[in-house]
């Protein structure tokens, strides 16, 4: 009788709750995972992956495939070979990109619209623009136009490459413009890489223009005019971009592979270094340690990691005038450039002069690309160069896993778990295929 008298009480209780769940709701809430968060929480979040994007996994891989870096112990060693090279060391940057970051700007943007915040859209499309040309720049064609609508779709198309450039083109123009309207709300410290600055934003959007135009210099549509006015546009507006950290809670991705996580797998030693050797580089002791482990203005805890950069833009501006026929112009930017980076590590004026003056009397693209190749140290933007103009000069390593230099990286292990009906590219492809060594997947502008 005690027990039936129990399971009374039990169906009753059950009915009386199931009558409200307000004791519930504040259980409900997470205070740490809140469902809801601002433009200003959103936004560093954004700028903290984008930094990863453009300093961690794929600058790493690229930096050995172009032989500026040496990979010496466990998979860095294999990775001389192009060898333990899969489509899961891309889900990383991948997911952080889609998931992360991407998702993160596009909420921005939407935000932006809802509180009349101009400043912010306009800042989150040139984050976008910037970390699609990463993404589109190692893979090729990508999710855009419909990615970022969650449970509504879990399987976007993909774009092509040559879309994803126009695309980054138009969020460039629309991202400025937005910076120059009235907005009800501007960012401040919550912008991590200008602080607010929305003059040094729209360079940024002038830097990364003349930087896109320039990688389709192997297709029909590339203009040398409009790169150069792009570079001019950018330096007049003194363009200079760079992800800062600190040495406790956010550190230079460089540093936390190379000190914290992984030390050793990665020396410096390469051909960028037996170049620099050859000429007397004074930029050697800044770019490695005296142990050729580390490297000291690239990877310390605080360094600095560049994202758009004057001396960049001299080099961009160079090339153009040099595919313009105007070698005088293209001299004067060269020296310009070489001088804007070793200024910007802390080469000493004498040294400078004495570089600069030793340089080949000659003028041609294989000089600016080769200096270009030393200046960019650590960015992927030297893999990208080499890919559309040959230099500098490399070969594969005679036991190389592919018959040359890869010219593209493989998609993601997720995309073909959960996307495999839009990868463009069969998961059974050859190795040279998934790297772009033969012309099948390759790039769009590097055909």
């Amino acid at each position: 009788m005690k027990i039936k008298y129990l399971a009374i009480l039990a169906v009753a209780a059950v009915g009386f709750t199931a009558c409200s769940d307000a004791w519930l709701e504040e259980k409900k809430l997470d205070q740490n995972r809140p469902s809801e968060v601002s433009m200003g929480v959103l936004l560093p979040a954004a700028q903290a992956g984008c930094g990863m994007l453009q300093g961690d996994v794929l600058p790493r891989l690229t930096s050995i495939f172009m032989q500026q870096m040496t990979g010496t112990d466990r998979q860095s060693l294999a990775h001389n070979r192009y060898a333990q090279i899969g489509e899961g060391d891309f889900n990383t940057p991948w997911n952080n990109s889609y998931a992360g970051g991407l998702y993160d700007l596009q909420l921005v943007m939407d935000m932006a619209d809802e509180q009349d915040a101009p400043a912010y859209r306009g800042i989150a499309k040139i984050m976008t623009a910037f970390a699609l040309g990463i993404l589109t720049d190692h893979f090729g064609d990508i999710p855009y136009t419909e990615a970022f609508t969650g449970a509504a779709n879990l399987k976007p198309a993909y774009d092509s490459q040559e879309d994803i450039y126009n695309t980054i083109f138009t969020l460039l123009a629309e991202g400025k413009a937005d910076l120059a309207l009235p907005s009800s709300v501007v960012p401040g410290s919550d912008d991590l890489v200008h602080g607010g600055d929305l003059a040094a934003w729209a360079a940024k959007a002038d830097a990364l223009k003349a930087r896109y135009l320039n990688h389709l210099s192997k297709t029909s549509s590339y203009d040398a005019a409009a790169v150069i006015s792009a570079c001019d546009d950018a330096l007049n507006a003194g363009a200079y971009s760079v992800m800062r950290y600190e040495a406790a809670l956010n550190q230079n991705p460089w540093y936390q592979f190379t000190v914290i996580d992984r030390a050793g797998y990665i020396s410096q030693f390469g051909t960028m270094y037996d170049m620099m050797e050859a000429s007397s580089d004074p930029r050697i002791s800044f770019y490695r340690s005296a142990d050729s482990l580390t490297l000291p203005s690239y990877g310390a805890a605080t360094s600095d990691l560049p994202l758009v950069t004057p001396f960049e833009l001299h080099f961009i501006k160079a090339e153009a005038e040099m595919n313009s026929g105007d070698a005088t112009s293209a001299r004067a930017s060269l020296e310009d450039a070489i001088e804007s980076h070793m200024t910007w590590l802390g080469v000493d004026a004498a040294s400078i002069t004495t570089y600069v003056d030793s340089l080949s009397a000659t003028t041609d693209l294989e000089l600016i690309m080769n200096e270009k190749y030393v200046a960019m140290f650590t960015s992927t933007e030297s893999w990208t160069d080499w890919r559309r103009t040959g230099f500098p000069t490399l070969t594969a390593p005679t036991d190389a896993n592919l018959s040359d230099i890869p010219r593209r990286m493989p998609y993601p292990e997720g995309e073909y778990l959960y996307n495999s009906a839009n990868v463009p590219m069969p998961l059974t492809s050859t190795p040279d295929d998934k790297f772009g060594v033969t012309a099948t997947y390759r790039l769009w502008w590097d055909m």
